[in-house]
């Protein structure tokens, strides 16, 4: 990414002014801010802004979390861990948002931007946060001591309270904040053995449970400022289109409509977006009426031949011409000779089609630009595109950039796209008044954002015992991050880890004498973005239906096949082990079937059981197992939510996810026309979780939706004899 000048330094004096903890409390970070502690001014530089952990005089506990909660519960885990080394009641914490959000301590220590994703937000977090709260109790316990004239080992905690273990004398943190906060910080404070935890690992119910429920829960769409219009766009019907030209006459006639205006499209602005015209009005209704109303006549697109269909023949075609270029992840041996003396060689080609994200609440965003600063009021997963749509488009420097965080109702990748930042940016500066965007639903489904098509090709030579000797996988997808980061493939290893997911040397589970595994690069010009998973599907999906071809050519159990190639994957196999063990495996009656596939993502590991039946003439999914190895399940319901919105996912791949673009664009509108898994297509979830290693959590988020396709297919095979090799699935068994 291109990042806004002045990445790293940090906004002292703003800090200082919007605290509230400097006239009295206890402050806590990772590196304890002493200068805030004692209440002196940071103007002089020794203030660090990045305090975690606030105690104030009337009890009130708050944290700071600087990543975005999209409905995930990060809110939840990471106030956990502060919790339990401060000895509080979690759900008694406060959660806030940064008063600067662009502080060094918040850039994301591998993508160096600020920014939340990847499922890295309690496995980042929970040490630091752990620190912090652990540095609090210190604090606060040594002001105790030092008010009752007795020794810190003489005094202990329990839930928001200081006691005195000789006589009983207690004091609340919020009476011993002042004073606490007035003290050194110690340098190293013990943390607790993971043996007495109360609250990490045992959480059973999420913050705001109760609010979301009954519809009091405030999410960005529900802002609503003074004087504020909302606004709808009409954007390009097609990739590249512009805007030739507007009558605006009937909309403008529209009860409530106030301006009607162009938004050009600006490729060197946040990597791109489409050209269109917005309708601002009072509320969104009038301006979705308006919109209706509008007469807009497009130049031609490049794209109007453009047909999603024969994409997979040209990525085909594309890594047969011999000119594509591979970006070898994993080498070993000589595939070549191997494939040529090879016992048995099998080959095969998988295919995935454009998919669309759909969060529940669709893409909003609130903006307002006035007397030389501006403000965001929503979901914004990435901040610093929002400093960078904020300095390129209004001239504001981030000092003037105040972002309201909010909780968002669903991303999966879609808060992640630039396009919408750069809109309401636009209109904000050239209205001079709060200006809410929002996207319907068929905005939603027609964005183009979404997940590339993708193409794999798969070949595998076994010996002469039914062992895996060669491998060779090439994966064909657009780069992912190129709209982002403009420059990105100039670096010498023209390494996109975007679309190498599942594929790369630490994450690839397993081994053969021979492997030559790469990706290969081919842009059809359609703009992608990010997604749940991102490459984890295609490649999960091609790996694991492969694996089974290569066991089934081999005679070999399929779940033994994938252990005997597992080198030096002791969690790995345990949750194989256990998943097969647990959905009955090798035990299914006439007329049923199971399937597995397994994949290693964000230190965690996971296995999947499907089991398909044949019922009315179609193959159906009865039930799912999983089992999961997260390392420490910090929020152990937030766990399982995750990994059942996960399997869900993967079934909606499995069963109808399809985004099918003909003259450039999108055919789908809706979701009578994208279906989305529903109650009555969901079979029986049975989900274990394995604490596999107590030190640390894994990534959760996007663990569970990449190995549930291959399962399916790999079942329907098992049933049926047939292979799917492409998704959604044909589940006809007359077809």
């Amino acid at each position: 990414m291109n990042a806004p000048r002045d990445l790293h330094a940090p906004s002292r004096r703003r800090f200082l002014q919007q605290s509230a903890l400097l006239t009295a409390g206890l402050a806590v970070g990772f590196r304890l801010p002493d200068a805030l502690a004692a209440g002196k001014d940071g103007a002089a530089g020794e203030f660090e802004p990045n305090a975690w952990v606030r105690v104030l005089a009337d009890n009130t506990v708050k944290i700071v979390v600087h990543k975005h909660d999209s409905g995930t519960g990060t809110q939840t885990a990471l106030a956990a861990c502060v919790a339990e080394e401060l000895d509080v009641d979690p759900m008694r914490i406060a959660v806030v948002t940064p008063e600067d959000p662009f502080f060094q301590d918040y850039i994301h220590p591998v993508w160096k931007v600020y920014s939340t994703g990847g499922s890295t937000s309690v496995s980042l977090e929970y040490a630091r946060l752990r620190q912090a709260g652990a540095t609090a109790r210190a604090m606060l316990i040594s002001a105790a001591a030092q008010r009752w004239g007795v020794p810190v080992a003489a005094c202990s905690t329990a839930d928001g309270t200081v006691i005195c273990n000789a006589d009983g004398r207690k004091a609340t943190y919020g009476e011993l904040a002042d004073a606490a906060g007035r003290l050194p910080a110690p340098a190293n404070v013990a943390l607790k053995n993971p043996a007495d935890f109360k609250y990490i690992g045992k959480l059973r119910h999420k913050r705001d449970a109760l609010a979301k429920t009954t519809g009091r829960f405030q999410y960005g769409i529900d802002v609503s400022l003074p004087g504020m219009l909302v606004a709808v766009v009409q954007r390009a019907p097609m990739p590249g289109a512009r805007v030739r030209r507007v009558d605006s006459a009937e909309a403008l006639k529209v009860r409530g409509v106030r301006q009607v205006m162009t938004i050009p499209m600006r490729v060197d602005v946040l990597g791109g977006n489409q050209e269109g015209v917005a309708v601002l009005a009072d509320d969104y209704w009038a301006a979705d009426k308006g919109r209706a109303a509008l007469k807009v006549e497009w130049d031609d697109s490049a794209f109007a031949d453009f047909d999603s269909g024969h994409v997979a023949q040209h990525q085909a075609a594309w890594l047969a011409s011999g000119k594509a270029r591979v970006v070898h992840t994993v080498q070993t041996g000589n595939t070549d000779v191997a494939m040529a003396h090879g016992a048995k060689c099998i080959d095969a080609a998988y295919r995935m089609p454009y998919k669309q994200q759909n969060p529940l609440e669709p893409v909003n965003i609130t903006a307002w630009f006035n007397d030389g600063a501006i403000q965001y009021w929503g979901g914004i997963q990435v901040p610093s595109t929002a400093m960078e749509a904020a300095e390129v488009i209004c001239g504001v420097l981030r000092d003037k950039v105040v972002l309201h965080e909010m909780v968002s109702g669903g991303s999966f990748g879609a808060r992640e796209s630039k396009y919408w930042l750069f809109e309401v940016t636009y209109l904000a500066k050239k209205t001079g008044v709060p200006v809410k965007l929002m996207n319907s639903r068929e905005d939603e489904m027609r964005a183009l954002y979404g997940h590339p098509a993708t193409y794999h090709r798969l070949e595998g030579a076994l010996d002469a015992q039914g062992r895996l000797d060669a491998l060779r996988i090439r994966a064909v997808s657009p780069a992912s991050p190129e709209q982002w980061e403009p420059g990105y493939f100039d670096r010498p290893d023209r390494m996109d880890y975007s679309t190498t997911e599942a594929l790369s040397k630490w994450d690839f589970p397993y081994r053969a004498n021979h492997m030559d595994i790469g990706w290969v690069r081919h842009e059809t010009g359609i703009p992608t973005g990010w997604y749940r998973a991102v490459s984890f599907i295609p490649n999960v999906f091609a790996t694991e239906s492969f694996i089974d071809e290569l066991a089934v050519a081999a005679r070999r159990d399929p779940v033994d096949f994938r252990v005997a190639h597992m080198a030096d994957r002791p969690r790995h196999v345990d949750v194989l082990r256990a998943a097969a063990q647990r959905a009955g495996w090798g035990n299914m009656a006439h007329g049923h079937a199971l399937g597995v596939a397994t994949h290693q993502a964000y230190d965690s590991y996971i296995a999947v059981v499907a089991q398909v039946a044949r019922k009315d003439g179609r193959v159906v999914v009865q039930k799912l197992t999983c089992v999961a190895d997260v390392g420490l399940a910090v929020s152990r319901t937030g766990v399982e939510e995750q990994l059942y919105g996960g399997l869900m996912w993967g079934l909606g791949h499995a069963l109808f996810d399809r985004i099918d673009i003909q003259g450039g664009a999108v055919q789908q509108s809706n979701f009578h026309d994208y279906p989305v898994m529903r109650m009555s297509d969901m079979p029986a979830i049975d989900i274990v979780i394995i604490d596999g290693n107590r030190d640390k959590p894994g990534g959760v988020g996007e663990l569970a939706n990449p190995p549930v396709a291959p399962a399916i297919a790999n079942a329907i095979f098992r049933l049926t004899g047939k292979r799917q090799r492409e998704t959604p699935f044909n589940f006809d068994l007359k077809a």
